[in-house]
């Protein structure tokens, strides 16, 4: 709904089925025009008939690489195939003009096949790197009726990269000369882990110093073992930030130290706030979370999407159809 606002395109009608009461808190909030339905399992698509669009994207947890290995689904069957299969359930029963499904480029190459075969084409990668300073790198399956009820793919060209790196999100703090960098992923669960996201800052006591990676804390992941990823943590403004993630795990941990791009200096570091991680997913700035605590609003910020990214992708495949009011689910 953000990228239809920001794009400015009418919208006739919107449905959502969402089961996070904090996700549907914040929707409500901002979009009290959106209808809501809740479990997806129990949707009727048939009302939905002819809609503009089918948009979604099952949760990833199940699919992602950051998932505990003996939980991770790596073939197209378990409750992760069933959340997808709802998705494409919707698109046979309603039988819009577009759709649009999203989901972790880290899934395997079994499931991700099993996927272009049900639409019948391949995805398009983009990383949010291009259009924010975050890492997030998702699969994109776009795709338009023909007139026998299949689809095909929508041709489209990755964003431009506009060259946005942490400094240029943080609210406030020492700025150094521009250089290419982005911050990592965020993460779902970013407010409760000790060593997610930080953002280095030159103090104003005036005193020097060598600033090197510090260990702030440790976070037990749920099979009990203790997660001490130097992948998830800021060493550089000058860089992208690691993905805002769904759940806790992994993040493609790497080893050694690394040197702090800042110069000698007094530093505090510091979690990013909730208005930054909204700019590192391109949320703007009007948009609400005051309903639900600053930790629901990084769940929320980490299972939500790239607002810009998709505004490219609806732009695109739309190819400025704009001129009529759309319905969406």
């Amino acid at each position: 709904m953000l990228a239809f606002r920001q794009l400015e395109i009418p919208v006739d009608e919107y449905h959502a089925f969402e089961i996070d009461k904090f996700a549907v808190m914040v929707s409500k909030h901002n979009f009290p025009e959106i209808v809501h339905h809740g479990d997806v399992f129990s949707g009727d698509f048939t009302k939905f008939k002819n809609f503009d669009w089918l948009i979604g994207g099952s949760p990833c947890t199940y699919w992602s690489i950051s998932q505990n290995l003996k939980n991770r689904e790596t073939t197209p069957k378990g409750l992760g195939w069933e959340l997808f299969q709802q998705f494409a359930r919707g698109l046979h029963e309603a039988e819009p003009e577009y759709f649009l499904y999203e989901n972790n480029s880290s899934m395997s190459p079994a499931i991700r096949e099993s996927i272009s075969e049900t639409f019948g084409f391949e995805p398009i990668e983009i990383n949010s790197a291009l259009v924010s300073a975050q890492n997030r790198k998702r699969l994109y399956w776009v795709g338009k009726c023909n007139h026998d009820g299949t689809y095909s793919k929508c041709m489209i060209e990755p964003p431009a990269d506009r060259g946005i790196i942490v400094k240029d999100i943080i609210d406030s703090g020492f700025v150094l000369n521009d250089k290419n960098g982005k911050a990592q992923t965020i993460k779902s669960q970013y407010q409760n882990s000790n060593i997610r996201n930080f953002v280095i800052y030159k103090s104003t006591y005036g005193a020097t110093g060598i600033a090197v990676p510090v260990q702030i804390g440790k976070m037990k992941r749920s099979d009990g073992t203790i997660s001490d990823s130097q992948a998830d943590r800021i060493y550089s403004v000058f860089w992208k930030s690691v993905t805002i993630k769904s759940n806790a795990g992994g993040g493609g941990a790497k080893t050694g130290l690394y040197k702090i791009d800042l110069p000698d200096g007094d530093y505090i570091i510091r979690k990013l706030s909730v208005s930054e991680c909204m700019r590192l997913q391109t949320v703007p700035d009007w948009y609400d979370f005051s309903v639900i605590s600053q930790t629901r609003a990084y769940k929320c910020l980490g299972n939500g999407w790239t607002v810009e990214v998709i505004m490219h992708l609806i732009k695109q495949a739309m190819q400025g159809k704009t001129e009529h009011q759309l319905t969406f689910f």
